[in-house]
């Protein structure tokens, strides 16, 4: 079964895919590497704009060269059911996979035990949730899970989906009950209270509130659990919208610099290409749609290439003094914070 994605998503599986491989050349002396996929989803993904179908990320993994020696799938129960008979079908005869059924905020232990003689090798985790659904405790016991001599951690590559935060806090007027304790668990504190705060108060705009939600996350990634590098990827739909931002923690230097590398080429070429395509098909579907034929194809537009540079995260803002309440409506009329999921074409 085939998932439904934007151009973003194959961005995102391409630096993916490049990245497993490089990880895997890089530990060739280890002699054994394992992948960890914490939202395992489907075997394929197809664009809205296009109907092109792609591999997903549980293929890529399972068909990356030098492959990887053991590799865990978790997956909800009903989902992993089905991602599982389409690797049979798809891998016959490939023992180096588990898929566990269930959430993998309570069952990260029981995948992790299925490859813990090879605890001291190269691990690589690709946490990429829909929403708000991994939790901090999850990437805490990862970071904690590999022992080798030189005390290296686990790499995670992670989705950061700053639009729901605007949903989830309510900045629309919505409200909700839970969500701040699922905001604490997401981050593993209730500093995002500050960011809060300032964007309640108007200090912060929309873009500036996403920025700092991103970087209280990479804060506490290099903080808290010790990571040396972080590295923040944005990624937006056609419009330019916001999607969400892809966070790579290591503190192994080879993948620092390797994924430095993808990000950057990714920047300048990969983002812009995709996004241009995308761009130039939703064209076509609008003057489809109003019956208007053209003698020649207008070709893909140019999109703007950006260039990557990494920077530290920066010390997050400290709550103010204020009395927070989370439930009353907020009274800002700003367009901005209609930060719904975007659609892929940006209507």
């Amino acid at each position: 079964m085939a998932n439904w994605g934007g151009y973003w998503t194959e961005v995102k599986l391409d630096v993916l895919s490049k990245y497993l491989s490089a990880f895997n050349n890089a530990s060739r002396s280890a002699k054994s590497t394992v992948y960890l996929d914490l939202f395992g989803g489907s075997l394929s993904h197809t664009l809205e704009q296009s109907g092109k179908t792609f591999p997903g990320s549980t293929a890529r993994a399972l068909r990356t060269k030098p492959p990887f020696s053991r590799l865990v799938f978790w997956e909800l129960d009903a989902q992993a059911a089905s991602l599982k008979l389409d690797l049979e079908e798809a891998f016959p005869g490939d023992d180096r996979y588990k898929v566990v059924a269930g959430d993998c905020n309570r069952c990260l232990e029981e995948g992790l035990e299925s490859v813990k003689d090879l605890r001291w090798a190269p691990t690589f985790a690709f946490v990429d949730p829909k929403g708000l659904e991994v939790e901090w405790t999850t990437l805490e016991m990862l970071s904690k899970w590999r022992r080798d001599k030189k005390e290296r951690k686990v790499e995670m590559w992670i989705l950061v989906p700053e639009p729901a935060f605007a949903r989830v806090l309510g900045l629309k007027g919505t409200r909700g009950e839970g969500w701040p304790a699922q905001l604490t668990g997401y981050f593993g504190t209730d500093e995002w209270i500050a960011i809060y705060q300032r964007r309640q108060s108007g200090e912060f705009g929309p873009q500036r509130t996403r920025d700092e939600f991103v970087n209280l996350l990479r804060w506490r990634l290099e903080k808290v659990l010790g990571y040396e590098w972080t590295h923040d990827l944005k990624l937006t739909n056609v419009s330019d919208q916001p999607i969400y931002t892809m966070v790579f923690a290591t503190d192994a230097f080879p993948g620092n610099k390797i994924m430095s590398s993808i990000y950057r080429a990714t920047r300048a070429k990969g983002i812009p290409e995709q996004r241009s395509q995308a761009v130039a098909n939703r064209q076509a579907r609008r003057r489809e749609a109003r019956g208007l034929l053209t003698l020649f194809d207008p070709g893909a537009p140019k999109v703007k290439s950006w260039e990557y540079k990494h920077f530290s995260p920066w010390k997050p803002p400290i709550k103010l003094p204020e009395t927070v309440v989370f439930d009353e409506p907020s009274e800002s009329n700003d367009s901005e914070d209609e930060e719904v999921w975007p659609s892929p074409d940006g209507s």
